[in-house]
């Protein structure tokens, strides 16, 4: 017996994986800048390289941490620092081939002042490790023989063509009036979120924001802490020359560097450059047809199966969602008078999916600056909270990857209790998986079936397909359905089957 045989190409979205590791060291201030009396505040912005090789993901970076802190002669100042870190991840199926994308932040920061002029800081840096794998797969699609086979036709989606592209943004931006002016820049970070992908002529168009946050010390002495956030358009062009109109685009973008200074010509305008590295994927739908089970009614049959588990992305998409949660400022540290800037970042624990809707919970970290009657104070700490995300083709049974920011909070509240709304940008992915058998090798035997002869009443234990038992009693599907034409594709349980041969 010949057999006729064609490779096709599959592809799996690998499980993202968390990866957790502690950076920690002695931020130093600057010999020019005035001793620490009290940190006020500390965020970190990281950058991360990641590399797959055996099974594992190897990552190395830097963060950068900036700190505000009050000095010994009563004024607020700033300073930055860096601390680099090495990491690496088991992943199942790293190793060469693999599409990954890496997304970073820093977590759970602590610090403690060793003396006037050196700060240890302890975080945890959290990388969010996304990748694919593809996989030829070779399947029989016929022989030269009479037989017996189930075919199936599945649309598999295949990532044809990866782009990576770097962008630098550069851009003015006037405060508005009712903000004072600025005097120096204490702190500034930010994300991009990517709003629309579209495709023309071989090339892909991406066009996102970038969600900025700087705190900055103002020209006004009664308020001298200020915070700003804006959303910052930009747009980008990427030449692919294997596009077709048919392909489906998937981009991913991440900050790699930020800057935000001041115009010397005018303390109302911040000049922003962003360096923004984007990555984009062209899935293509194709459609295969294969062999998926077998028989002869003359001979044996040896068949090998492959079994090829497929999990693909069926959904990108970012919105908007809104959590609310109540900061308890504790007995230990002065009351609130007023809230000058709130930093929040959440973590996300639980993700539960439901028809064109997804519920999730997590653990919101924060940190706000506020004055009191003794001055300018902070405080760390985290809350839980709850939120719902609507969008359109959702399904309780896809698989959901989550990543959220905060773009900007609203408070109310002095005193103890401040309430406090978290607008959010959310980036979803929906995934589903599919499974397939395909014979990938078969060869006949001289020894021929078992067969029964004459007349067999079969009683389904159900769960079979009306093919599972043509095979079993060696005749054909249609002599099985011609002798029960109330039988479907699949037998009920019990369910009483008239077998001639």
């Amino acid at each position: 017996m010949k057999i006729k045989k064609a490779s096709f190409k599959t592809e799996t979205a690998c499980q993202p994986r968390l990866s957790e590791s502690i950076v920690e060291g002695r931020l130093s201030l600057p010999a020019e800048k005035s001793e620490i009396d009290r940190v006020l505040f500390i965020q970190g912005r990281i950058h991360v390289n990641a590399e797959p090789a055996d099974g594992k993901v190897f990552m190395d970076g830097n963060v950068v941490f900036s700190v505000v802190y009050m000095s010994v002669d009563g004024n607020i100042d700033a300073f930055e620092a860096s601390s680099p870190f090495r990491h690496s991840e088991e992943m199942t199926g790293a190793g060469a081939g693999m599409t990954l994308s890496s997304k970073g932040s820093v977590k759970d920061v602590t610090f403690s002042l060793e003396d006037v002029r050196t700060v240890y800081v302890k975080g945890i840096v959290s990388v969010s490790l996304r990748g694919s794998m593809a996989k030829s797969c070779e399947a029989v699609t016929g022989a030269d023989t009479e037989l017996q086979v189930r075919m199936a036709k599945r649309r598999l989606k295949v990532t044809r063509d990866h782009k990576r592209d770097t962008m630098i943004m550069r851009e003015d931006i006037r405060l508005p009036q009712a903000l004072p002016i600025a005097e120096r820049i204490l702190s500034a970070d930010a994300y991009p979120v990517v709003r629309s992908v579209h495709t023309e002529e071989l090339k892909i168009a991406v066009e996102g924001d970038i969600k900025l946050s700087v705190l900055y010390l103002s020209t006004d002495k009664g308020a001298p802490l200020q915070q700003y956030n804006e959303s910052i358009p930009f747009g980008h062009i990427m030449a692919s020359e294997e596009l077709t109109p048919q392909d489906i685009i998937s981009v991913d973008a991440g900050l790699a560097d930020l800057n935000v200074s001041i115009a010397e010509e005018a303390g109302d305008i911040f000049r922003v450059s962003a360096k923004i590295n984007i990555m984009s994927a062209a899935r293509a739908d194709d459609e295969v047809e294969y062999i998926e089970d077998a028989y002869s009614l003359k001979n044996k049959l040896k068949l090998k199966y492959d079994e090829q588990t497929c999990r693909h992305m069926v959904l990108s998409e970012c919105t908007k969602a809104i959590a609310r949660s109540t900061i308890s400022v504790p007995p230990t540290q002065p009351s609130v008078s007023r809230i000058v800037c709130l930093k929040a970042s959440p973590s996300i624990a639980a993700v539960h999916p439901g028809t064109d809707r997804i519920y999730m919970e997590g653990l919101m970290m924060y940190t706000i600056c506020y004055t009191s009657a003794e001055g300018m104070w902070s405080y760390s700490g985290e809350t839980p909270f709850e939120a719902e995300v609507q969008m359109d083709g959702i399904t309780a049974d896809q698989e959901i990857e989550l990543n959220a920011d905060v773009e900007y909070c609203t408070y109310e509240g002095t005193g103890r209790d401040i309430s406090v709304k978290y607008m959010m940008d959310v980036e979803i992915r929906a995934f589903e998986q599919n499974r397939m058998q395909v014979v990938s090798d078969m060869t006949e035997t001289d020894e021929a079936p078992e067969r029964r002869q004459g007349i067999t009443i079969y009683f389904a234990d159900g769960g079979e397909t009306t093919w599972d038992i043509a095979k079993r009693y060696t005749t054909t599907l249609d002599i099985v359905k011609k002798f029960n034409p109330d039988i479907g594709d699949m037998a009920e349980p019990r369910q009483k089957i008239l077998i001639m041969s």
